[in-house]
């Protein structure tokens, strides 16, 4: 299993459809078909009910039908936001409790959704919470629930300055510097949530994206090369390797360890007689280059490829000037010069 996943979250009204675009292929398809996500993260699509009012799905009417004979499907009805929260939260600790992060994709609703669960995610629980990607939500509300809230719950929630959808918004707000790493996708063509709307706050440039796109296409890419499945991808390559990098800053050389003991350059420094200090010393270098190693993007490799050469040079100098007056101990027991 892979030590992270992704979980896409669909809106109002939406399911598995969400996702797919006119030729059938899901957004979680596109992604993948990058060989570098597709070894980084397992995908999900996390479904719930969500309908626009009917006589026939309200739960007194399917327990009436169901009295009689006429039908046999669960009684399920539209659930507040925080209650559908909580049962992501359910599905996260259960299903994808194995895994050690997670990144959230989420649409219009699905997005408050999102932001209710990583508010109320306590800090320890795996996975945790690393990324999330906001596509056209309605953070300040939307002019389209005015329509539906007479017999929608969910509608009612979705109106501007509802009651619980302005105060998750302010929370969201005041604990902007400790949430995930976040970008806003903006629609051009929305004509459900407007750009004030999908975004939750001022928001710095580089978070911030828009596509040319409507309120649905937006969460559906045509093709790989859509810019909406582009930029998704570089964030989920990002948040694995800024995810990666917190990892190994944590990880810690024990001196103790015999994992390098069958290097070569250690069996030739025993060979030359270089002595304790130096093959310590070695061992201890070859840990953090390692570390230092598979943390580095491209553009951090031909840096340290750089400073290499540098150090090598620097290093043979200070070598050369001492060797023939110290015992080899002693020269790596030099003060250092770099």
């Amino acid at each position: 299993m892979k030590k992270s996943c992704v979980v896409f979250v669909h809106g109002f009204t939406g399911g598995t459809g969400t996702w797919k675009n006119h030729k059938g292929e899901s957004f979680s398809d596109l992604l993948s078909a990058d060989n570098e996500i597709d070894q980084t993260y397992d995908f999900y699509e996390f479904d719930y009910y969500t309908k626009i009012a009917s006589l026939f799905d309200s739960a007194a009417v399917v327990r009436l039908l169901d009295l009689f004979s006429f039908g046999s499907r669960k009684a399920k009805k539209n659930q507040p936001i925080r209650r559908i929260s909580e049962l992501l939260d359910t599905y996260v600790r259960t299903k994808l409790c194995n895994y050690d992060s997670v990144i959230f994709i989420a649409h219009s609703m699905g997005g408050l959704i999102v932001k209710d669960y990583i508010l109320n995610h306590e800090k320890g629980d795996t996975p945790e919470p690393i990324g999330y990607l906001s596509l056209a939500v309605p953070h300040k509300g939307s002019i389209g629930g005015y329509l539906l809230a007479p017999f929608n719950l969910n509608a009612k929630e979705l109106q501007p300055l509802n009651a619980y959808s302005d105060k998750l918004n302010n929370t969201w707000i005041d604990k902007k510097e400790s949430i995930p790493k976040t970008q806003y996708y903006i629609a051009l063509h929305d004509e459900c949530v407007d750009e004030v709307s999908a975004l939750p706050f001022t928001v710095k440039k580089s978070d911030k994206f828009t596509f040319d796109h409507d309120h649905l296409s937006i969460c559906k890419p045509s093709d790989s090369n859509d810019f909406v499945c582009v930029q998704t991808s570089a964030f989920l390559k990002s948040r694995a390797y800024d995810f990666t990098m917190s990892e190994l800053a944590t990880t810690a050389f024990e001196p103790e360890s015999n994992s390098y003991e069958k290097e070569i350059f250690v069996i030739k420094m025993i060979l030359s007689e270089v002595g304790e200090k130096g093959i310590d010393d070695a061992k201890g270098s070859f840990f953090h280059a390692e570390i230092i190693t598979k943390a580095a993007d491209k553009k951090d490799r031909t840096t340290l490829q750089d400073l290499q050469k540098k150090v090598l040079s620097l290093y043979q100098q200070s070598y050369n000037a001492h060797s023939s007056k110290l015992e080899a101990n002693e020269v790596f027991g030099l003060p250092r010069v770099f």
